[in-house]
């Protein structure tokens, strides 16, 4: 059997597992800890400079509001603590791992749906409005997101979770 992890499912776990849900978390992000509303906030969010306003407000963002936040965001690499991590590269897919983490440990609910997964083949194939396939990201491909949630089920059941 297998999850599709998607905003729009019908099934809870599907949605908790999403990144547009309303999860809130804290996750570090160099000498500073911030506050993120949902994984798609943390993610839109780092698009913007660091210290910005806009980047503590999208980081504030969950659901189609924080997608749509990054949509003006400059182009280019991630500014964090003076290093700059190149789109779509390890280093930022380690920083999606670190606010899925962060999710997972800081949301009881969270936790609750990733286990009930256990048996399930993990997905994360979208569709638009119109029933339309959604390319892959390329900054997140679906088999990195999967991956990601796989990797944390599986410290998660085998009592080796990590830290944020």
């Amino acid at each position: 059997m297998t999850l599709n992890i998607a905003s729009y499912s019908d099934d809870w776990r599907a949605r908790l597992l999403s990144t547009f849900a309303h999860t809130p978390f804290e996750v570090r992000l160099g000498a500073e800890v911030v506050r993120c509303e949902s994984v798609e906030g943390f993610w839109q969010g780092l698009k913007w400079p660091q210290g910005s306003p806009d980047r503590a407000r999208v980081f504030g963002l969950w659901g189609l509001d924080a997608k749509l936040a990054g949509a003006d965001a400059p182009a280019g690499d991630i500014d964090l603590g003076g290093e700059r991590i190149v789109r779509g590269s390890p280093e930022h897919h380690a920083l999606a791992e670190r606010a899925m983490r962060a999710k997972l440990e800081q949301n009881a609910d969270v936790e609750a749906a990733l286990r009930a997964t256990v048996g399930l083949r993990l997905t994360h194939d979208l569709i638009d409005e119109k029933g339309a396939a959604v390319p892959d990201s390329l900054t997140l491909p679906k088999a990195v997101f999967v991956d990601i949630w796989t990797k944390l089920r599986d410290e998660l059941t085998s009592g080796a979770a990590g830290t944020s």
